[in-house]
């Protein structure tokens, strides 16, 4: 089985950036299909726009714009690129990095999905360091790869651990549901337990409030239709459940850090 090289991915290169232990990468897809592969150091890909099939020994998936993925070096995966234009951004760690830092690599077997709009937000965020700022701040980036496996780690030993019933379902209406309908009264029905309950419970199991938590999924739908040309920023804020523009243009950049507008031009940038 092909086996690809620390910093190599099929397709072209944007843009190749070596931090220390880091390798970042802006990636086109041009291959239609990957047969089964493996790479040779972690990493994470965050599909900046496009649609691909994901497989793995375990699973298959649709990613679309906004997916984030993790892949441990010994896992094998293959691809169906769809068509169009569709381009991924990486993170790739080389086990220094993590035995710098006494990370658990080992606790991040295979292939994962991850579908929390907290990670994806900082994804964006490195990202964006990538690309309008002058110089790389090395630094910033590997306070946010800090911040995505503190997570990473509290997730793990809530889900090895037993969890009360309304979190799955609440968890598989906030990956689903459309998030201009969601509210802390429709979540607490459908998880059938009391809003103060939930409100007590939910930073427990999702690491931040209700309301933090429903910003953020929100913006990150907004951060995924803004790649679609043509689609004015009224009717995003309006489908992502914002009041008014400028509530969602204030949202937005204290989440990202720039304005949606700003947000467009760069990711239209290749």
């Amino acid at each position: 089985m092909l086996q690809l090289q620390k910093g190599k991915y099929f397709g072209i290169q944007n843009k190749a950036i070596q931090l220390d232990n880091l390798i970042i990468t802006d990636t086109e897809y041009t291959h239609d299909r990957v047969d089964w592969h493996t790479h040779q150091n972690p990493y994470f890909t965050f599909l900046l726009t496009g649609n691909m099939l994901e497989t793995n020994k375990k699973e298959s998936y649709e990613c679309s714009e906004g997916t984030l993925l993790f892949h441990n070096w010994q896992d094998a995966h293959c691809n169906i690129k769809r068509p169009g234009y569709t381009r991924g951004f990486h993170i790739e760690l080389e086990k220094d990095f993590f035995e710098r830092y006494q990370l658990p690599l080992n606790q991040m077997e295979g292939s994962v999905k991850l579908n929390n709009p907290v990670l994806k937000l900082l994804f964006r965020s490195m990202y964006l360091e990538t690309k309008y700022t002058g110089a790389i701040e090395i630094l910033a980036i590997r306070e946010s790869l800090f911040k995505v496996f503190g997570l990473l780690a509290n997730v793990r030993q809530q889900e090895t651990a037993r969890q009360p019933a309304w979190v799955k379902k609440i968890k598989e209406a906030l990956n689903d549901a459309d998030t201009s309908l969601l509210s802390w009264d429709a979540l607490a029905a459908l998880a059938q337990v009391h809003p103060v309950h939930l409100s007590r419970q939910f930073p427990k199991y999702f690491h931040t409030t209700v309301g933090d938590y429903l910003k953020k999924l929100r913006i990150e739908q907004a951060a995924g239709l803004l790649s679609k040309k043509g689609m004015p920023l009224t009717q995003i804020g309006y489908e992502c459940g914002f009041a008014d523009q400028s509530h969602f243009i204030r949202s937005f950049k204290q989440a990202v850090g720039v304005t949606p507008l700003q947000y467009r031009k760069i990711i239209e940038a290749r």
